[in-house]
């Protein structure tokens, strides 16, 4: 569906994407994938609430040639801003019914949805909501914005760009709010090891710094990480990964190799998955290696790829854009890669004001044996039942709630 691409092109899928394993060995084909690409999107979209009249038009327009010719040749500004619905008059006559009675649809299920939230008032709010609003005009205001409600009939230009606009936001902000999830994460997780911290004794609080100081230099001395996209990563996971002979590395022969639905594209997953070797280095040595900074680390590689070789902005890689970037001067292996350990996730600063709104934290240290603030930096305030993060209070018992926690893709 290279125009749901398209209209997903602002959007960063991090942690939703199932990447699909690297192959270990071509000789033996390729292996099916267990997700596809289009099945990730398709997870992104079911989390908006008209999602499934999103991608009923997206498929309409797609069986268009005409409409498909126009999209390719646009800029992603021009998709983005939904100054491509001017060519709809483009679409043929059979298309345009289809996406009339698509239309009749979702405008049939928005008034049931109004319906079922009207019975759920009283008789009190009905006759209120009544009094003010005779014309319905606030209970409009409610409706999603996605298409044009001054027209039920037939599906027209403001229709599609309003779609696209409101898609293109949408999903920025859920984007936004994954980014903030795995922040918060972060933020909770280094509370907690202060907390945990505040209970012991000052010896045993300078043992377990020293540990912990320990572990973060051990993560920065981590085997060297290819630059992602350069030409040595590439030749490295031919080698390493796919178990093939150096010499008979061909950007063609990777390419086709790593295509694992066959589309002619590295879509996300399929260049997630080949940065998986990368993120390993940095992630799979340490004894406390966090599955999710590992993650995380996998897209912000997939994200600069793409960021560097993706020049027509539709969040795939033809073979043109593929080979054109291993060989650019923005993948030279020389520039190495800054982790997420090089790039903290959150300042001092931010971490200050996250704490400010944590409650305070028990210690179980004999008063004779609580350290002085000014013997240590770590702080021992008093009891509390529970510990919150930025946006809701959990109990201090509860285990970590790990946004985005998928297993990583595996090879083969």
């Amino acid at each position: 569906m290279k125009l749901l691409i398209y209209l997903l092109h602002v959007c960063v899928l991090l942690a939703a994407v199932g990447a699909p394993p690297v192959v270990e060995n071509a000789r033996r084909g390729k292996a099916p994938a267990p997700s596809s690409n289009n099945e990730d999107s398709d997870d992104m979209i079911d989390k908006l609430e008209y999602g499934r009249y999103l991608k009923e038009v997206v498929e309409i327009l797609e069986s268009d040639p005409n409409f498909k010719r126009k999209l390719e040749k646009a800029s992603a500004d021009d998709i983005k801003s939904g100054n491509i619905a001017e060519h709809l008059s483009l679409v043929q006559h059979n298309i345009r019914s289809q996406l009339d009675e698509a239309k009749q649809r979702e405008m049939a299920r928005l008034r049931q949805l109004i319906g079922r939230k009207i019975r759920t008032l009283s008789d009190k709010q009905r006759n209120a909501l009544a009094r003010i609003d005779p014309n319905g005009e606030q209970i409009r205001k409610l409706l999603p914005q996605h298409l044009d409600h001054d027209n039920s009939d037939t599906f027209n230009e403001a229709d599609l760009e309003r779609l696209i606009r409101h898609a293109s936001k949408d999903l920025d902000e859920i984007d936004r709010q994954r980014e903030e999830e795995f922040k918060q994460y972060e933020l909770r997780k280094e509370y907690q090891r202060r907390a945990k911290l505040a209970k012991l004794t000052k010896d045993e609080r300078k043992r377990l710094e020293e540990l912990h100081h320990e572990a973060l230099e051990q993560k920065k001395r981590h085997r060297p990480v290819n630059h992602p996209g350069s030409r040595d990563q590439m030749e490295e996971v031919w080698t390493k990964v796919d178990k093939l002979e150096t010499n008979q590395f061909k950007p063609k022969a990777f390419f086709k190799l790593h295509d694992i639905n066959g589309d002619g594209f590295l879509d996300e997953g399929e260049i997630e998955a080949i940065m998986l070797q990368e993120a390993a280095k940095i992630h799979d040595g340490p004894a406390d290696a966090d599955p999710v900074e590992k993650e995380e680390e996998m897209e912000r590689m997939r994200q600069h790829v793409m960021r560097e070789f993706d020049k027509n902005n539709d969040r795939m890689l033809s073979f043109e854009e593929f080979e054109h970037g291993i060989d650019g001067k923005d993948a030279k292996n020389d520039q190495g890669w800054k982790s997420i350990e090089d790039n903290p996730v959150f300042s001092d600063q931010e971490y200050q004001r996250f704490a400010e709104h944590m409650p305070p934290i028990s210690t179980s240290i004999p008063p004779q044996q609580t350290p002085s603030t000014s013997s240590s930096s770590v702080q021992a305030p008093v009891v509390s039942e529970t510990v919150a993060n930025a946006s809701s209070v959990v109990p201090a018992n509860q285990p970590l709630n790990i946004p985005r926690a998928r297993p990583a893709a595996k090879t083969q």
